[in-house]
């Protein structure tokens, strides 16, 4: 569901309603450009769990996310439980990098499905 700003320091923030759902076809490609994961960082000693988006590839456009430093083949990071929890509770994404298209298809609304075929492109 749109929000114009997710992360309690606005680690995901959108411009507009189009900008939300490219992200979303960009994020749903799953060619390994990125991951989604939860990381169980309270099992460390952290104080809790982590939602992450992996940048595998470099972004090919420039959303506006805060990004973090990335270890072994993950160039960087996106922090942020709030955006991970909605696109999961809201438009069928999954962890890992395999996402189902047609299902989070069915989540877009009809007048910004040429915004996520967009984001599916890049």
């Amino acid at each position: 569901m749109y929000k114009s700003s997710f992360g309690t320091s606005g680690q995901v923030q959108f411009a507009n309603e189009h900008e939300y759902y490219k992200f979303l076809g960009y994020l749903a490609k799953s060619d390994g450009s990125t991951s989604l994961v939860w990381e169980h960082n309270e099992e460390q000693g952290a104080w809790a769990s982590e939602g992450r988006i992996q940048i595998l590839r470099p972004l090919p456009y420039p959303f506006n996310v805060s990004l973090t430093a990335g270890v072994g083949n993950i160039i960087a990071r996106v922090n942020c439980n709030e955006f991970i929890e909605n696109i999961r509770a809201n438009h069928s994404f999954v962890t890992g990098t395999a996402q189902n298209i047609q299902a989070i298809r069915q989540t877009i609304p009809p007048q910004y499905l040429q915004d996520f075929d967009a984001g599916l492109t890049l």
